[in-house]
Formats: C-alpha cells, sequence, structure tokens
C-alpha cells in the first residue's frame, strides 16, 4: 500500500482520501450519488467486483437513467482482485505497484477514455455476464472463499473441469436472440463480452471474440455442443491451446460469434446460474442484456489491450505466442515504472 500511495502522489496537486470497504456491496453505498463536483477520480483499489459495485453505484444500476459520463467521475483501477480482467482489457499492468505509476501517469496527462455498460437482471456490468458453464464455476468459487479459500487462477481449473463435465453430462439447452434476429438455438454454452479478452486465467488471456471493443457494442459467443473430444479442444481454443485442430475438429461448425450486439436475449428451458462481472448473481431462465456506449469514463487509454501491436491478434495466436505477450508486457510495464520513479527522483532530490 505505501508504494501504491507514493505513486499516486508524484501527481502535483492531488488530493486523495481513503476510503475501505467492510463488506459486500459497500463501495456501492459509498460512491451513490457523488458526481464531478465532488471528485474528479474514483481510484479503486481491487478486482472487477469492486469496479463491478462503483459502476451500480454511481449509476444506480441502471446506465440508460444515469447522469452522463461528463457529470460522473471518472474510473481509475489499480487491480489487486484475482482476475482483473477490466484492469487487462484497458491495458493497465496486472501488478499492483506497476500499475499504480501507469495511473499516475494518465491522472498527469488527464488522460481518460469513455467504455461501454451493459445492463443485464436489473444491474450493470463492464466486463462479462453468462449463464452456464461460467457462472457455475463463479459459483463454485464463491463457496471456496466463503469457506476461507483464497481464489486463485490454479485453484479455478478443477471448478471449471467440475462444471464442463457436469454441464457435457446434462448440457443446457439455451436459445440467443441477437438483435431481434434468432442467432443459436439448444446451445450449451453462451458467454457476453463487454471487455476484450473475455477472461484471463492467471495471466493467459480467454479470447472469445476478437474484434470485441469496450467503445462498441457487446460480443456474444456460444457453442452447439460440449461433448466429445470436440469440445473439449473448443474450450482449450480459446485459451490458445490446440489452435492447429480447429480445422480438422470443425469447431467453427459448433460455435456461434456475434460482435457489436446492442440487445441480447437468452432463454434456457431450465433456470441457470447468472453471473455479471465474476460475481454470482442468481438462477434464472431469462435475460435481457442492453448496451450503453461511452457511458462512464475510465483513466486509460481505450482498448489498449486490443490496440497494443503484440495484443491485438492474440486469439488467433497459440498459447506459447500468448504467454510470450505477456513476458513483454510485463518487461513494458516495470520498464515504465522505473523511469517514472527516477524521474520523479530526478525531479525531487533530497
Amino acid at each position: 500500500m505505501p508504494s501504491i500511495v507514493r505513486a499516486l502522489r508524484s501527481v502535483d496537486g492531488i488530493r486523495l482520501t481513503s476510503m475501505f470497504t467492510a463488506y459486500p456491496g459497500h463501495a456501492e453505498e459509498m460512491v451513490a450519488g457523488i458526481t464531478v463536483r465532488d471528485y474528479d477520480v474514483i481510484i479503486s483499489l481491487g478486482g472487477d467486483g469492486t469496479i463491478n459495485e462503483i459502476v451500480n453505484g454511481l449509476m444506480y444500476s441502471n446506465p440508460f437513467s444515469a447522469l452522463p459520463a461528463t457529470d460522473l467521475p471518472a474510473i481509475a483501477t489499480i487491480p489487486t482482485g484475482s482476475a482483473n480482467v477490466l484492469a487487462g482489457a484497458l491495458g493497465i499492468p496486472r501488478d499492483p505497484v506497476d500499475a499504480a505509476w501507469y495511473i499516475a501517469s494518465l491522472l498527469r496527462s488527464r488522460t481518460r477514455s469513455a467504455i461501454s455498460v451493459g445492463h443485464a437482471a436489473e444491474r450493470c456490468f463492464v466486463v462479462n455476464a453468462g449463464i452456464g458453464i461460467d457462472a457455475e464455476v463463479i459459483s463454485t468459487m464463491e463457496q471456496l472463499r466463503h469457506n476461507g479459500t483464497r481464489a486463485k487462477a490454479v485453484r479455478y481449473l478443477p471448478a471449471i473441469f467440475t462444471a464442463w463435465n457436469e454441464l457435457r453430462k446434462s448440457p443446457p439447452q439455451i436459445t440467443a436472440t441477437i438483435d431481434g434476429k434468432e442467432f443459436g438455438r439448444d446451445l450449451a454454452m453462451a458467454v457476453v463480452s463487454n471487455s476484450n479478452p473475455w477472461t484471463f486465467l492467471g495471466d493467459l488471456p480467454i479470447v472469445t471474440n476478437p474484434t470485441v471493443s469496450l467503445r462498441r457494442g457487446l460480443g456474444f459467443y456460444g457453442f452447439t455442443s460440449l461433448k466429445g473430444v470436440t469440445g473439449l479442444v473448443a474450450a482449450a481454443n480459446l485459451a490458445g491451446f490446440f489452435t492447429r485442430l480447429r480445422s480438422p475438429f470443425h469447431i467453427e461448425a459448433r460455435e456461434r460469434r456475434v460482435d457489436n450486439a446492442q440487445h441480447i436475449q437468452l432463454t434456457a428451458t431450465a433456470p441457470l446460474r447468472l453471473q455479471l462481472d465474476g460475481e454470482y448473481i442468481n438462477q434464472r431462465d431469462s435475460l435481457n442484456i442492453h448496451v450503453k456506449q461511452g457511458a462512464i469514463n475510465f483513466v486509460a487509454r481505450a482498448d489498449d489491450y486490443t490496440e497494443d501491436q503484440f495484443t491485438k491478434k492474440v486469439a488467433t495466436r497459440p498459447v506459447d505466442e500468448r504467454l510470450l505477450v505477456v513476458v513483454t508486457k510485463k518487461a513494458m510495464d516495470r520498464t515504465r515504472r522505473l523511469f517514472s520513479t527516477s524521474q520523479k527522483t530526478e525531479a525531487n532530490p533530497a
């Protein structure tokens, strides 16, 4: 924490007020009613769930009736959660101290980027929404956290395998209607992305919709069947494994993918678990999802992750190249931090 505060205080004229959350939903309560007249920026030290609470608090859980982005404080995120998807999608370093120095540089230049906000189940979301396998995994991980187990990438793997195996035995039947057109029936998997990548497994990006942008509409990804070796290959492909097997196993024939959607309706033959931004919500058999573009400002360069020359085509790259991208980006982030620190030392010699 001291290193993070030191980085933020390197910004000339900054005045910081610290507030600590004590329970789920506390961040949402703390920011409710705040406008740009109160604070210029709200800096979140947490994960995607904390950001979700802040967005819902500022917008009263509805981006369509909320104040315009220019009347709300911008949000800066310093990632300390388990997945930190939005931070990664915005190109913010995944190390908290590196992120703090990066955010400090953006605060100096007053950099802002307006991003889209999704709306589903009477809640805002900024990363993703899903019914089925991802919500099953989230529910399992929340139970582990409730029992005192910390959420780490390695612990997601058995949860993913268990959920995948159960859904293969008894697959859901999901129908997707996108912008008024039916786009899939009896789907075994359906996820909606506002960010790219869809999520991270540790530092490894999991990509469903390569051209999705935080500044545009939503991405939809569905899969018709999880059964057999083809289902396993398809899942592995999202992380960059076995990409050369896409053609032999006819993976594309089972995929349903749409980008820049404005309205997505999902219906299921039985209630399924729902997650928003990595937080379990409830069970339901239908879900209406809308998106408002340019709904809120973040202290970030829009879509740094997807527009970066190293990562723009990450979805088509095998896992070894993805990991090389991760290592390269981490090295660049650390170099940026060291450069920022040395500049501050030269400007304020002892």
